[in-house]
């Protein structure tokens, strides 16, 4: 009996491991994918939380390039939209293509390029982190 609950303990273990694992991977983009938004964009990093005054963090969306493990996610709560990976890095880069932000962008600007990027003509707060390649990261937050 001990034994068989060993190999019981075991096998949890091992269905909970791949489990996480799994789930820690499932914002991974390829090399590639990620080179193609630095590349473009000159973008190693962005995020970006919208607030209503109905919801709060209504929409979240997160790029980040490194060289050993490039994430991106995207989740719209109104929409009941959560893209991982590939799919939610597609959703982010069709907002940086209406945007075409660069490190010179004013910080107003920069807002408002967001928000109509994302379609969110009525929002309460955008708190924005980007930071190009070879500048300082921009925090820019701001509230109505």
């Amino acid at each position: 009996m001990t034994w068989t609950m060993k190999k019981i303990g075991f096998f949890i273990i091992t269905v909970l491991s791949s489990m996480l694992f799994a789930c820690s991977n499932q914002n991974l983009v390829s090399d590639k994918e990620a080179k193609e938004i630095v590349d473009t964009y000159d973008i190693t990093a962005f995020s970006v939380v919208i607030d209503t005054n109905e919801q709060s963090e209504v929409l979240s969306a997160s790029f980040t390039e490194k060289k050993d493990r490039s994430e991106a996610e995207y989740s719209h709560k109104k929409d009941e939209v959560h893209l991982h990976g590939k799919k939610a890095l597609d959703k982010i880069n069709d907002a940086l293509e209406k945007m075409k932000p660069t490190p010179e962008t004013e910080e107003t600007e920069l807002i408002k390029q967001v928000a109509e990027a994302f379609e969110f003509a009525d929002y309460k707060m955008i708190k924005i982190e980007i930071t190009f390649k070879g500048h300082d990261s921009k925090e820019i937050m701001f509230s109505k």
